[in-house]
């Protein structure tokens, strides 16, 4: 026997584990199957109150409740419980005499369901077993029907249904509409890892923290799993390098109040932004729901909010913190390059639109200065030869498959940062030319025909 079918275990405890276990059986119960689940009865009893479900359909799920001529005079409903099962959606049955009945007609109180909604039913099962008929835990309840699923081999240990005479029964698909009751932190992660795939396409890898970061339209986002709390949190780190403390404040508070979903933190010189999703239960679309509310927040405020404090942001278009200042060396305090902001602004439109874009743009974030380029096109290489290190880890192929797209950005953002080197080039041994059309030729001719000047001239 295990923790189901022992009054050792907590009557509170006991029940929460019974209702996922029921939700989880009701959800995945093949059609044409049912499942009773009948209260201690005294002689008195012309029959056991209980409850019946039955799978209708591949869809739907019916739930049905004794009505008053089955029950004890001292089980019948009371207002109350009527009131209680009104509540959950059941419909009386019809208050006809038998002769007057249909044979399709429903003779007890009886709600259907969508199998994604088992969870209700799950709920109103464990209510009326507890609230109306008192019964204390439920290692009490005889269970009767199609004996598999969760339910019955929890209660029993195993299946009482030989495996080769049972059904086969084919995977839940995956629904982000289906409310899904998670047993613990591993099933919790599971259908995180499942949600995420749905929406990104693909499932990024979890940081020391346990953590999920990726990038959603302009803003790097993560998602939090917290073991301990029933919600996931979403977090958008924003600005960092806050030197007002006073002005944070204000501004913080200004943000919240325009932004009631989001809330928006100071901590120490940095800010974050989160919205707390609740899972008890966990429905995908609402984790889905509410990054498009924080994808909406970064793309509309952060900037303002930045540029408010005079703070810069506080992660690159590639996820990692912006570098306070450069150490002295040419490295940031984590020991890699220090990219300066207006080569971080070039990658990161490069990240979101391509090549597609214009040599005057990329000229103009060097300030039209020859020996920035140069600067800037070895920080870019250096860049691309660590990404590519990176796409060396056989631990993990989802880093790899990462490091392989920062390093696309970074070869792309060399091609540019070349080109405009190539223009200037030009510009200075013929005169300041215009290319005719908005594109750059990345890899071929310079524009005043010839092959340009060398990048180490």
């Amino acid at each position: 026997m295990n923790d189901l079918n022992s009054v050792d275990l907590s009557p509170e405890a006991a029940w929460s584990r019974f209702r996922t276990l029921l939700a989880d059986h009701l959800d995945g119960m093949p059609a044409g199957h049912s499942l009773v689940l009948a209260c201690p009865h005294a002689d008195s009893d012309p029959v056991p109150p209980c409850l019946q479900f039955y799978g209708w359909d591949d869809e739907t799920v019916r739930c049905e409740v004794l009505a008053d001529e089955y029950l004890a005079e001292h089980r019948r409903w009371t207002s109350e419980g009527r009131a209680l099962l009104e509540q959950f959606g059941f419909a009386p049955p019809p208050s006809l005499p038998h002769t007057a009945r249909r044979d399709d007609e429903p003779v007890n109180w009886f709600v259907d369901r969508p199998r994604r909604y088992a969870d209700q039913l799950a709920d109103a099962a464990v209510r009326v077993l507890r609230s109306v008929w008192g019964v204390p835990h439920p290692s009490f309840l005889e269970l009767d029907g199609d004996l598999c699923g969760p339910v019955i081999e929890d209660r029993f240990g195993a299946s009482s249904t030989d495996p080769e005479d049972a059904p086969p029964s084919d995977p839940v698909p995956f629904d982000p509409l289906r409310p899904v009751r998670t047993s613990g932190p591993e099933a919790r992660l599971e259908i995180i890892e499942q949600t995420l795939l749905h929406i990104l396409g693909f499932v990024p890898h979890p940081d020391e923290d346990g953590d999920y970061p990726f990038r959603l339209g302009p803003a790097w986002l993560y998602l939090c799993p917290t073991p301990e709390a029933p919600f996931v949190q979403i977090l958008a780190p924003l600005a960092a390098g806050v030197t007002d403390e006073a002005r944070a404040l204000s501004v913080v508070n200004d943000v919240n109040r325009r932004w009631p979903h989001v809330k928006v933190l100071l901590d120490e010189d940095r800010i974050v932004a989160t919205i707390d999703v609740t899972v008890v239960p966990f429905v995908p679309q609402h984790v889905a729901d509410m990054l498009a509310v924080m994808e909406k927040f970064a793309g509309e405020a952060a900037e303002h909010l930045r540029a408010g404090l005079g703070a810069r942001p506080y992660l690159d278009a590639f996820g990692e913190p912006t570098p306070e200042c450069d150490a002295g060396d040419g490295t940031d305090e984590h020991g890699g390059p220090v990219i300066p902001e207006a080569l971080r602004a070039i990658a990161e439109a490069v990240w979101e639109r391509g090549a597609d874009i214009d040599v005057e743009e990329v000229l103009n974030a060097c300030g039209h200065d020859r020996t920035r380029v140069v600067r800037f096109l070895d920080v870019a290489r250096e860049c691309e030869l660590s990404a590519l290190d990176r796409t060396l880890d056989d631990t993990d192929p989802r880093v790899a498959a990462s490091a392989g797209l920062d390093a696309r950005v970074w070869r792309t953002t060399s091609a540019l940062l070349t080109s405009a080197h190539r223009r200037l080039a030009a510009d200075r041994v013929d005169g300041p030319t215009r290319s005719s059309g908005s594109q750059l030729d990345l890899f071929g001719t310079d524009l005043a025909g010839g092959t340009g000047d060398s990048l180490f001239d």
